[in-house]
Parts: structure tokens; sequence; C-alpha cells
């Protein structure tokens, strides 16, 4: 597969389909951590798992997204592109854009 092509800003994004659907998740799962009203509605149609569990994806999940973004920063810098704009991308939805990034030349 060929590398997808990096416009004039230096940055290649990823399908839309990714941003909505891994950002959707993560906006689900932070409302369901930080709303105990949101919680106890969909604990009420659907099981959840513990709420300390929920808050613990959510954390590992900043982590995860935060160590990607530093990878993506570096990989970027080595290669050129503008650092920055991959490190946000990749913060916001994470590994498609490292996925991204690994096909640049």
């Amino acid at each position: 597969m060929s590398a997808p092509p990096v416009p004039r800003g230096g940055v290649a994004r990823p399908a839309l389909g990714w941003f909505v659907v891994l950002d959707g998740g993560v906006v689900v799962l932070a409302t369901l951590v930080a709303s105990p009203r949101a919680y106890d509605v969909a604990a009420s149609r659907v099981p959840l798992p513990r709420h300390r569990l929920l808050r613990g994806l959510l954390a590992a999940t900043v982590v995860i997204h935060a160590a990607e973004a530093l990878a993506a920063w570096r990989v970027a810098r080595g290669r050129g592109l503008d650092a920055r704009g991959w490190a946000l991308q990749t913060l916001v939805v994470g590994f498609p854009s490292l996925r991204a990034l690994g096909r640049t030349a």
C-alpha cells in the first residue's frame, strides 16, 4: 500500500470513521465516569462494569493516548514533518494516526 499523501500542513488524516467511532466511545466513557446519573440510566438499560472500573479504563485511555502522542511527535520530528500536528491528532484519535504516520515517507 502506498503512503498517504501528506498535505501542505504536514499531517495525513485517518478516515473520518476512526474519529467518529473512537472519539465517540471516549466521549461516552467520559460521560459515564463524570455523571453518576448518566451511569445509573445506562446501567438500568444495559449491563455495565462497575463505575470504578470505568474510571480506570478512562484513565488508561488518557495515558495510552498521551504515550502515543509522544511517539508520534518523535517520529514526525525525525522525518521533518509537523510534529505538533501529528502529536495533537494522535492524542485525539490514537492508533489510526500512528498508522497513518507509519505509512508516510
